[in-house]
């Protein structure tokens, strides 16, 4: 043989050789160890896996956005009316000038006789007005023209705790309503001038107070204590809302809105 053809011999022997060697380290069986190791990274995995699959945090409760339904407000009466009886400021038709400053007592005194259900003669509710006015004089030093404060201060001293009282500022025709239906005369306070009774002397009182004892859909229904016609008088809900004023004595229109409501 050539030296030239021996030398591609034994450099194709040589690379036969080689894949030979390759081939049969790539077919070797794997370690012990290597075993151990390849079951150890798969029982890991798995490990991981279950511990992944146990350990997912349970997902969070929906949260409720629907408003939990109000309370209805109380229905009340398209109607009402309380058995309220009637006595004017001057009982005895003497409109003097002590009557003619006495609404504000004979307000009060006619929803009073509602609430301990009572009916008195003129001369015993003439009797009742004196009263009240000594009292007024003891206990807030004036008598012609009082506040809701005053008048309410006045009324719980002289019914000692029989007949209770509230004020309420800034009242709503659905406020008065619901006092009325639950059984609660009304006192409010007005500038007199501006309410357009007919039955009043003109000009009429700068400051006046009546009760309100009832209400249908368009009125309140009143003891106007002003005059001796004022039993039942209706005025329109709206004369009443725009016309309360509590006294004050630089103008009656500065007045606040506030009313006084009798209960037991």
């Amino acid at each position: 043989m050539k030296p030239g053809k021996k030398n591609v011999f034994f450099v194709i022997v040589i690379l036969v050789f080689l894949a030979a060697f390759f081939a049969f380290s790539a077919k070797k069986p794997a370690s012990k160890q290597e075993k151990a190791n390849i079951a150890d990274n798969q029982a890991e995995s798995s490990l991981k896996g279950e511990i992944a699959e146990t350990e997912q945090p349970e997902p969070a409760p929906e949260e409720n956005t629907e408003k939990p339904a109000e309370d209805p407000k109380p229905q009340i009466p398209e109607k009402f009316s309380l058995d309220t009886p009637f006595y004017s400021q001057a009982p005895l038709s003497k409109w003097d000038a002590f009557h003619e400053d006495m609404c504000e007592e004979a307000s009060v005194l006619n929803a009073a006789l509602y609430l301990e259900e009572k009916k008195l003669t003129k001369e015993q509710f003439e009797a009742e007005l004196q009263k009240m006015q000594n009292a007024e004089k003891k206990e807030i030093g004036e008598w012609k023209s009082t506040t809701v404060t005053q008048i309410k201060k006045v009324s719980d001293i002289y019914f000692d705790g029989k007949i209770k009282s509230k004020i309420i500022d800034n009242p709503t025709i659905e406020d008065i309503e619901a006092e009325i239906a639950a059984g609660h005369p009304v006192v409010v306070p007005l500038a007199g001038r501006d309410i357009g009774n007919p039955n009043f002397t003109p000009p009429g009182p700068v400051y006046h107070m009546l009760t309100i004892k009832g209400y249908d859909t368009q009125n309140f229904i009143t003891n106007d204590v002003g005059t001796r016609k004022g039993n039942s008088y209706p005025y329109k809900k709206g004369v009443i809302m725009k016309n309360m004023h509590d006294w004050n004595e630089k103008d009656i229109h500065l007045g606040e809105k506030r009313l006084l409501v009798l209960y037991k």
